[in-house]
This record gives structure tokens, sequence and C-alpha cells, in this order.
């Protein structure tokens, strides 16, 4: 590879796209632990082939506005990961670290990577993938033991309406990947870039599956989150029960630190469109910038997912078949234009679907009668906007709750923004807060991110406020005590509202 002449090997460029990935398969993949969910993945896999295979065979975008359009998906897409990379570090690695400052020396090497050029971020690659792929075969290694493998034959394959919207999500978060079209013409022959595009697509496949299988066989139908950005999904991976190693999280993250480094300089390097002048270099300080103060946003994940789900991933899809009806004639186009309108009806689908969503952001459980269990649920500020008060039921679980709402309202109770659990003291000790541990681990739709506390007062109060806590015991932590018979603590709140103290569960 040389810089001079703008060309890069086919070597490299394999390189620098299989390890992002991979990467993003080690994040995506527990979201196919619910054995109802394998259908998804396997769509947002065909559709990541679909787009690789028909950038590879079409010219990249010549136009000025065609190319900002593709790059302003990357600058959305980059932000949102290096979110997720800051989380991650702040979570596992350095926490009570400033997330502003994790981020801000993510973007400063980022930048470093990019004001080197073309060559240095390949070099970069071409250094860390060996390191980075047995790192992840090393952990795998350690892990054996732990899984049990016949729990793969509990998969089911489906494609009903809910797989092809996640499999559409989870496509829109592959599509990280899809800046390599910007490198079309830039190695050594057509051929040979429609051959490495093939490999990195198998190289994926592989990961996502091979990820998603690996943590099956630990969880089962427990670990699933059902979530709409992956993080949580980090998260869980990263806690696998089983003393196995010390601070398998802290390796998992280290590893992932690497591939998505790799993923977002990769992502912010078309907006300089090759070996950057000074210009060039100012122009892209400049939109790093804003990026990090767009990152630096706890809104910014639920923006960015608005945008790449509703606008710009179709954006992406319509570009891409207006470069190959240029140049196809008669059935080509006809078949373009097939695919257009199919993206477009399933966008609009998913649309729809949302305004029948109430988001549910806490849950309180308090002892209720004859058996049953009073529960509060308090709804988020999509809620807040049409007047919705917190719902109050008396069930034996969520679940059931869930069907009383939805018989009353006429909507469903969409989990995946739930934050806290509060459970009132005098249940934590009875059998039933098992059976709620047990629907919660079964239940793909809540997160193991979700922080748990107990209420010396009503949980129904705390989960009623509008303002929710950021700092608890996360559930998965919970989970892995339960599953490893230890002791953990569980942050309490006073009957005056106040955060003081924990308790010992078991």
């Amino acid at each position: 590879m040389f810089s001079g002449n703008h060309k890069i090997s086919s070597r490299q460029l394999y390189r620098n796209y299989a390890t992002a990935f991979i990467s993003l398969g080690a994040l995506l993949g527990p979201l196919v632990m619910n054995r109802e969910s394998l259908g998804s993945i396997l769509l947002a896999l065909v559709f990541t082939g679909l787009f690789l295979g028909t950038s590879a065979a079409v010219p990249r975008p010549g136009g000025n506005l065609m190319k900002w359009l593709c790059y302003a998906n990357y600058w959305v897409l980059g932000t949102m990961l290096i979110r997720l990379t800051g989380v991650l570090v702040q979570n596992f690695l350095l926490t009570g670290t400033a997330l502003w400052i994790l981020l801000g020396w993510f973007y400063l090497f980022c930048y470093y990577n990019l004001y080197k050029g073309l060559e240095c971020r390949l070099r970069v690659s071409e250094i860390l993938f060996p390191f980075f792929l047995l790192l992840f075969l090393l952990l795998t290694g350690l892990m054996y033991g732990e899984t049990e493998i016949r729990r793969i034959g509990e998969l089911q394959i489906s494609f009903g309406r809910e797989q092809w919207l996640m499999g559409y999500e989870l496509f829109c978060w592959m599509g990280a990947i899809q800046s390599l079209w910007h490198l079309r013409g830039r190695t050594g022959s057509t051929a040979w870039f429609k051959r490495t595009v093939l490999y990195i697509w198998l190289t994926g496949c592989l990961a996502v599956a091979g990820f998603a299988l690996f943590s099956y066989c630990i969880y089962g139908n427990k670990g699933n989150t059902g979530l709409i950005y992956p993080v949580a999904s980090a998260m869980t991976l990263a806690h696998f029960p089983g003393n196995v190693i010390g601070r398998l999280d802290a390796l998992f993250i280290f590893a992932w630190m690497i591939g998505l480094f790799l993923l977002c300089s990769s992502l912010f390097a078309p907006l300089t469109d090759g070996e950057p002048d000074v210009g060039k270099k100012c122009l892209l300080f400049v939109l790093m910038v804003l990026s990090f103060g767009a990152a630096c946003l706890p809104e910014c994940m639920e923006w960015g997912q608005k945008l790449l789900y509703q606008i710009l991933t179709p954006l992406q899809l319509l570009i891409l078949l207006i470069q190959w009806i240029k140049g196809g004639k008669g059935r080509r186009k006809a078949v373009a234009a097939g695919c257009a309108a199919l993206c477009i009806l399933t966008n609009g689908c998913s649309s729809q679907e949302l305004e029948q969503q109430s988001l549910v952001t806490a849950i309180g459980v308090d002892a209720g009668e004859d058996g049953n269990y009073h529960l509060t649920f308090g709804f988020g500020s999509s809620s807040e906007e049409d007047g919705e008060e917190p719902f109050e039921t008396e069930c034996r679980s969520i679940g059931e709750a869930k069907e009383t709402y939805r018989e009353y309202e006429q909507k469903n109770m969409d989990f995946n923004h739930l934050k806290n659990f509060y459970f009132s003291q005098e249940i934590i000790d009875e059998e039933g807060f098992l059976d709620f541990l047990q629907e919660i681990q079964i239940n793909g739709a809540y997160s193991r991110g979700t922080l748990v506390h107990v209420t010396e007062g009503s949980a129904g109060e705390e989960a009623e406020k509008k303002e929710q806590t950021e700092e608890g015991m996360p559930i998965h932590r919970v989970l892995n005590a339960w599953y490893n018979q230890e002791s953990c603590e569980i942050s309490v709140i006073t009957a005056d509202g106040r955060y003081k103290g924990y308790v010992i569960w078991p």
C-alpha cells in the first residue's frame, strides 16, 4: 500500500473491516439468545450481504449531494458507536470517571489516526488484527466447560413481522461497515475488491453467528435483552456466570475497544475523502468536535436511532439503488424499483408500530392481596407528552399486568427504556421475589443493565417519580449472584426518599 497514489492492498482492507465486523458480532451476538429471535439475525446478515454485494458491483457515489448523504450516515453511526464505547469503558474499566473525559480521549486518538491518513489507519489494523482475533479465541477457550452445547437444539427459526423489524434494526447497526463502499476503486483491481468484500461478509457472518451461539450456550433462553441498541447486550456478554477468570469483563471491553476504534476511524475517514490536505483536516476537526458534543448528550442514542432507522438507512438504500439503476436496463430497473418500494413499506410499518407503544421507565412491586402483587408502572417522556399517568394493578406477574394494561389502554408496554426496578423490603425475602427474577431472566424484553432497588416505603411511589436515579445494582449482577449461589448488595431507598445503605441478598 502506498499513500502517494491513494491505493490500498486488499489484505489490509480485509483486516480493517473484518476486525470491525468481528467487533460488531461480539456486540450484536447476544441479541439472538432468545430462541425465537434467530430469524432476525439471519435476516440482518442477509440484508448486509445484499448491500455489500451490490455496493461491490456498482460505482461509489460521484455527486457531492449523494456522497455527503452517505457521510452523514457514517457520522451519526460513528458518534453513536463512540458513545457506546465510552459507556462500556465507564461501566467496566474506569468506573467513576466522567463520560466526557473518556469520550475526549477516544476522539483524540481517532483524530490523530485519521490525521495521519489512510496508510496509518490500515497499518494500525494490520498490527492489532492478529492480537484482537487471538484474544477472542483465548477468551472462548477459557470458557470451555461453562457452556452447554445441547442448547443449540432449542433454537427456533421463524420469520414473522417482529423478526423482520428486528432484522432491519440489526442491519442498520451492521451497516457501520458500509463505508468500505467509498474505497471501491482504490484496490489493485475491481475483481479483487469484490472478492475482498465477499470475504469480509463471510467473516462477519461467522463472527455474528459464533458469538450468538456461544452466548446462547451459556444463558440459554435467559440472556436476551431485546434492546434497541446493543450496549447492554455487551454488558450481558461481559458477565458470564461462572468464575472462569478474574475480570473477564475487562478483557472483553479491551478487545471491543480495539475493534470499535478501527470501526469509528473507518466511519469518519470518508469525511476527508482520501488522503486529507490541510483544509480537509480542519473540516474533519470541526465535524469531530460536533460529534463529541453530540456524544456527550444522553439523548444521543435516542436521536441517533430515529435518524438511523427512519431516515439515513433508507436513504443509503435509495442511493445504492440509484447507482445500480444508472448502469442497468429493463429487468434490473424493475427489480430495483420493487426493492425500493419494499424498503419504504418496511420502514413505514416500523414507524406506525412505535405509536402504539408506552415506554415504561420504572416498575414498582409491593405486596398485594390474595397472593397478588401491587405493580406500578412509570412511563417515559413520550408517554408524558400524551398525558399518560402511571398505571397500577394487582397481578401475579409483570406479564399478566402487561396484558391487563393492553385490555384497558389498547397499547403495548415497551420495556426498551426501562431504567429501574423497585421492590419493597417486605417481599425480597419471599418466594415471590424469585418468581420475578425468573420472569426477568426468561423474558427477553428486560435489559440486563436495568437497576434494582429495595424500598423501605412504597415501591410504587418511587416508580411514579418523574426523575429516576442513575445509580444502583444492575439486574445482571443480581441474576449472577442467584446463579452462582452468592450474595450481593442491593441499594436501599429509605421511607423519606433517601438513597442510604444496602441490604445483603439473599
